[in-house]
């Protein structure tokens, strides 16, 4: 079953030594042929204007040192990135030709004018006139046609005049007569006149070449250098030529591919010697040196438009034609080439086959035969193809619709049953052939050279697509039960052991095993990793084969090795090759494999190798060539550039405009500080990698905002919003369709912060603090002051509080000891009023006592006749009135009055001195209340002097009739 490592080594070192051998004595120009007899044809792209936005007709292509692709359009010059198209309109004039100059430069010439275009400190791209300098007289030209730089000299090449810019003044060379176009070749300038033929720029003047005249009204389309001391003359009308000193031969275009009615438009030399000629009406051509063709694209071949007006290669090999009608890029270097329907193939691509000089090719509409560049269907083969090998000699075809069996190049049905997949001849029996077929096994037999079916296999009936023998057992691989094991009788007429292993038998699951044979050893393949069958347990183990260069969990859908020991392989969605290398082991290439990612057929994807030099992976549309050779190191490492930088926040502003020279580098406008009201930022970036398209991978991070790198991703924009305060470097980096990392690149800049968040405002909040603090602890101070003082204020208040609660309570009490007191002095008052009454009335009745004791002694006194009592009795009565008149009683009276009346008496004696005692006792008397009897008993008077009395005294007071005397007198 298995087969060393190391003999399968040696088996590819001796084929190797063969190959080496036979190639010394091959003619390596017949290898070349061989090589590309099998090729399709290569991508191409196609931009129409509707794509770039601009006129139909480009004339001119060049590449600045950026990897940037610009077109001189009719409407101006188109740049592209890969991504997108962007148009400078150049003074709205028709820009005809364009060349990048050393000094980074780039010189375009168009309708009546010509300048340069150089990027400002922002990217942005100005133009400046070097025309409109001119004098008028030098001044009325229509085109400038070409651009070239000599000797770090810019040549405007007019039909006029040729203008010599040197950087600071333009020199003019005025011809003889009209200048058709001019050629650049290393640092001579030709140009073709019509009336004269080729001439050469010598100093200020043109000279006729050698002969040059022989070109006299023959048009010249370029003049490129052909071997050393030769040039290459294509002319518009008759074809091209070898000049060399004067001597002039047609060249010879090999084959019949060329006419003479093709009209030349341009033509170049490329990197690898081949020559490109653009034609007016017949596409493109890519001749050898020898002038055998290469390839021809027209619009069969792809291309939109016929007329090649200019061809450029970029610095990746791609060819760019600038058409009457659009633009396209060519992808001549890519190993990879499609055979399609524009080849005359139909379908979508399932098998191959090489045999001698013809390859068989196996669609879903049928069979057909690539023999000698042409792709012609097979008749009666149309449907389904599964399988085209070689056996005995014989190609057959498994088919949808049964069996077929090729001979003389035609197809002939050798068995009906529906659905053969494929075919296997038993070890030691290559008389018998079994097929697989959706119902099971059959068993064809070779008779007279020609195959014939036998019988039905019995015993087995699944479906057989992928079989392998190992010795005597056939293996078969089922897409969703597993594998099976079977073993035969000995005309292999019958099984008689069958066997399937799956999930239970050590696979991971039951789905997408297979089954391949490399090297004459077997390798099963599950949905995750490699396996191989141990016959001792009767079982399947993981296995560690092409462990260290394909992952663990690989799905292999396809495997086929070459001569060499390549395997080449597909995994569900990859593509690629195992290279054995010098150390006996593999090499995983699959990064070229990228490119036809989006184009191989995932519907029983197949790869198959016809010989070393070509390998076909079935499409979705056809087949796709894959020439290893081709498949070398790329040493252009790819770029990215910042497209576009916007500054945003209270306005947008443009930072960068994606262009830069060595006057206004990326660099000059790193660092800027931005304020904080415009802290939102957008980045635009692009890798351009033109065979990649829009498949250029981008990751990105800003440092100081991103802990880690972005996902890679297709997206080239990035945008940040109200970033914080600090430098930040936004860093974005890319990777093409092939794997290939470009170098970092990075924008680094500063958000300052708010102006309440700057160092001024930091320092003012500081010392803003410090103040602050002070005020505070100043208004903690007062405020503390001021409660103190509030406090104090306060228990000021209770202690007045207190202290009027103390007097009021003092007051209270003094008012009650007041009031007491005064009552007690009222009480003494009323007691001595009392007692001023009672002395009164005690006075009043004592006076009215003696007052009637003398009456009464009067009385006796005359009835008495004695005049000693008589005498006794008068003295008597004198005594009385003496008592009655004397005024002991009314000194008494007057003080003890004044004490009880507030110096009554004093205070009416103040004021009325002329009131007499008695009238004084009258007022007392009154003021007591006393009526006219009692004031007359005290007085000792009569009635009528009381009232005579009283009047005296409202007299001396000063009263009139309507005041009365006793409210008058109280109140005083």
């Amino acid at each position: 079953m298995s087969f060393s490592f190391q003999n399968r080594v040696k088996q590819v070192g001796l084929y190797c030594l063969l190959s080496l051998i036979a190639l010394l004595f091959t003619d390596n120009h017949l290898f070349g042929q061989e090589n590309n007899s099998f090729k399709g044809l290569p991508f191409i792209s196609n931009y129409g204007p509707e794509t770039y936005k601009a006129g139909i007709q480009n004339w001119d292509i060049i590449q600045d040192d950026k990897g940037l692709i610009y077109v001189a359009n009719n409407m101006g010059l188109l740049v592209f990135d890969g991504r997108a198209w962007t148009r400078y309109g150049l003074n709205n004039t028709k820009v005809r030709s364009a060349h990048f100059g050393k000094d980074g430069k780039i010189y375009v010439g168009s309708q009546a004018d010509f300048g340069f275009i150089t990027p400002d400190q922002r990217g942005q791209l100005l133009y400046t006139s070097l025309a409109d300098s001119l004098p008028d007289e030098v001044r009325d030209f229509d085109e400038t046609w070409k651009v070239y730089e000599i000797e770090d000299k810019i040549y405007f090449c007019t039909f006029k005049r040729i203008y010599v810019y040197d950087g600071n003044s333009i020199d003019i060379i005025q011809p003889d007569s009209r200048l058709e176009k001019s050629f650049q070749v290393d640092n001579l300038l030709y140009t073709f006149q019509m009336e004269s033929g080729l001439s050469v720029l010598k100093g200020t003047q043109f000279e006729l070449v050698r002969n040059g005249d022989f070109f006299k009204e023959k048009r010249i389309a370029n003049v490129l250098n052909y071997e050393k001391g030769s040039l290459l003359i294509a002319t518009v009308e008759y074809g091209a030529f070898l000049y060399n000193n004067g001597s002039i031969n047609p060249f010879q275009f090999k084959g019949d591919f060329w006419r003479n009615d093709y009209l030349i438009n341009y033509s170049t030399r490329l990197r690898n010697g081949n020559i490109a000629i653009g034609t007016q009406n017949a596409g493109l051509f890519i001749v050898e040196k020898n002038g055998e063709l290469v390839l021809h694209l027209d619009k069969e071949s792809g291309l939109m438009d016929l007329t090649i007006n200019y061809i450029y290669e970029d610095i990746n090999g791609g060819l760019w034609l600038a058409m009457n009608n659009g633009v396209a890029r060519v992808d001549l270097n890519s190993p990879f080439t499609f055979i399609d329907d524009r080849m005359g193939l139909s379908g979508s691509g399932y098998t191959a086959l090489l045999q001698d000089d013809v390859v068989y090719l196996g669609t879903n509409n049928g069979l057909f035969k690539w023999e000698k560049g042409k792709i012609n269907f097979v008749g009666g083969t149309s449907g389904q193809v599964y399988t085209i090998q070689e056996l005995n000699g014989k190609v057959l075809v498994g088919h949808h619709n049964g069996t077929f069996i090729v001979e003389g190049g035609k197809a002939r049905k050798i068995f009906d049953e529906n659905g053969a997949w494929t075919f296997k001849s038993p070890p030691g029996q290559p008389n018998l052939v079994i097929q697989g077929n959706y119902t099971g096994l059959f068993l064809f037999e070779w008779k007279n050279g020609s195959l014939e079916f036998k019988q039905k296999i019995k015993g087995f009936s699944e479906s057989s697509r992928i079989l392998e023998f190992d010795g005597d057992k056939l293996w078969i691989a089922h897409g969703y039960k597993g594998v099976f094991k079977l073993e035969f009788n000995e005309n292999f007429t019958e099984v008689i052991s069958s066997k399937r292993y799956d999930s239970r038998s050590g696979f991971p699951s039951d789905v997408l095993i297979n089954v391949f044979k490399i090297s004459n050893q077997l390798i099963f393949t599950a949905d995750r990793g490699f396996y191989r069958f141990n016959e001792t347990e009767d079982k399947f183990e993981p296995s560690v084969e092409y462990g260290d260069v394909l992952t663990k969990q690989a799905t292999m859908v396809d495997m086929e090795s070459d001569e060499l020991g390549n395997i080449y392989y597909i995994e569900q969605n990859k593509l690629g090759v195992l290279k054995l290398q010098a150390n006996n082991k593999f090499e995983n290439h699959s990064s070229s494999f990228n490119k036809i990612r989006s184009y191989w057929n995932d519907d029983l994807a197949n790869i198959i190798v016809l010989d070393n030099h070509n390998i076909l992976i079935g499409g979705k549309q056809g087949f796709i060539h894959y020439s290893p050779e081709k498949d070398i190191p790329r040493t252009v490492q790819p770029k990215i550039l910042f497209k576009e930088i916007i500054n945003s926040g209270k306005k947008d502003s443009l930072i960068f405009s994606g262009h830069e020279n060595d006057k206004h580098p990326l660099e000059a406008i790193q660092d800027q500080k931005f304020k904080y009201s415009q802290n939102s930022f957008s980045f635009e970036f692009v890798s351009p990698h033109y065979e990649s398209g829009r498949e250029v991978l981008y990751q990105y991070k800003l440092e100081n905002y991103d802990e880690n790198w972005s996902a890679w991703g297709y997206e080239n924009k990035k945008e940040y919003t109200n970033l914080r305060e600090g430098t930040y470097h936004f860093v974005v980096r890319a990777k093409n369709i092939f794997e290939e990392p470009t170098e970092e690149i990075r924008f680094s800049f500063t958000v300052a912060p708010p102006f309440y968040r700057s160092v001024l405002a930091y320092l003012f909040y500081t010392f803003g603090t410090i103040f602050l603090l002070y005020l505070a602890f100043r208004w903690l101070d007062k405020k503390h002051k001021e409660e103190t003082l509030l406090l104090e204020q306060e228990q000021n208040q209770a202690l007045k509080k207190k202290d009027s609660e103390i007097k009021s309570i003092t007051q209270r009490t003094e008012e009650e000891i007041v009031k007491l007191k005064n009552e007690k002095l009222q009480n003494e008052i009323e007691y001595k009023n009392q007692e001023l009454t009672s002395s009164a009335m005690h006075l009043i009745q004592k006076n009215q006592l003696l007052s009637n004791i003398k009456n009464t002694l009067k009385n006796i006194t005359k009835d008495e006749k004695s005049r000693q009592l008589n005498s006794q009795l008068l003295k008597l009565i004198k005594s009385i009135d003496k008592d009655l008149e004397t005024g002991d009683e009314w000194t008494q009276f007057s003080e003890n009055f004044d004490q009880v009346h507030g110096n009554f008496i004093t205070r009416l004696k103040e004021k009325y001195p002329d009131m007499t005692p008695q009238e004084i006792k009258f007022a007392a008397y009154i003021r007591m209340n006393l009526n006219t009897k009692e004031i007359a008993n005290l007085l000792g008077i009569s009635v009528r002097g009381v009232e005579i009395g009283r009047y005296r005294v409202r007299k001396k007071l000063g009263l009139e009739r309507k005041d009365n005397l006793s409210d008058f007198l109280l109140r005083f």
